[in-house]
């Protein structure tokens, strides 16, 4: 049993990945896969995306930080923190700041907020 290994901890993990998957389809990628490791301490998502930087790194801030999200300290060791040092090399000399781009990805979160819950529980379900 790993240390990431309760329901809390993949529950947090497939919702912080749904949250990718979900405003990244609201941009129009396509062929969107999550996953959670069977121990549920990562998860990862992949797609097809043409879009720009700044919606790009809007998606990686959807996922939300272990501040962000209840239940989700010490649950990501690096997920969220990855996601946003990503993003604020997007958007370096893109004219929108990291804030601007989390409250546009607050937002959307907000706004797919069912959508996000179906990707969680499916998540969940598909890698038990």
């Amino acid at each position: 049993m790993g240390l990431f290994s309760s329901g809390t901890g993949r529950r947090s993990v497939a919702e912080h990945e749904a949250r990718h998957v979900v405003v990244a389809r609201h941009f129009g990628a396509t062929n969107l896969t999550a996953y959670v490791t069977p121990d549920g301490s990562r998860g990862y998502f992949t797609g097809d995306f043409d879009g720009t930087k700044e919606e790009e790194a809007i998606i990686l801030l959807a996922g939300g930080s272990r501040a962000d999200m209840p239940g989700m300290r010490g649950v990501l060791p690096h997920g969220g923190d990855s996601d946003l040092k990503q993003a604020k090399r997007l958007l370096r000399g893109s004219g929108m700041s990291v804030r601007q781009a989390e409250r546009e990805a607050k937002k959307l979160v907000r706004k797919h907020r069912g959508a996000i819950k179906r990707e969680t529980r499916k998540m969940e379900k598909r890698n038990r």
